[in-house]
């Protein structure tokens, strides 16, 4: 369970499913906001200053490692990214990109929440 006043910021392009991963993190206390590209996920963290980040990899505008890279310059949020990308892990670690967490899509709720749990556990 994420403490009050926490900040998530989620980016995907898809937005069916944004508004789950939205409706997923609701409930665990994060205010939520949402991005459906690379460049207003980086205008909302500097912005938002999130304590929580879940970016997918495949957006329209960017490549979504370029983010990540972006981002943890920016804020030390916690980086989870939601791909449908099997080898995401893979890819990010030979990108040296630091990522604190992968779920890959398609996914089924309960294991975002696990996931999720995890990482806030870890940090």
């Amino acid at each position: 369970m994420s403490d009050p006043g926490m900040t998530a910021v989620v980016v995907e392009d898809d937005p069916d499913i944004r508004a789950l991963l939205e409706a997923l993190l609701a409930p665990m206390g994060y205010t939520v906001h949402v991005a459906a590209d690379g460049a207003e996920a980086l205008r909302l963290a500097d912005r938002v200053h999130p304590d929580l980040v879940t970016l997918d990899l495949g957006l329209p505008d960017m490549d979504g490692l370029e983010v990540a890279r972006r981002l943890r310059s920016r804020c030390d949020a916690s980086l989870v990214v939601v791909s449908a990308r099997p080898d995401a892990e893979s890819v990010a670690a030979r990108a040296g990109v630091a990522v604190d967490g992968f779920v890959l899509k398609p996914f089924r709720p309960a294991e975002v929440r696990e996931r999720l749990r995890q990482v806030l556990d870890a940090a």
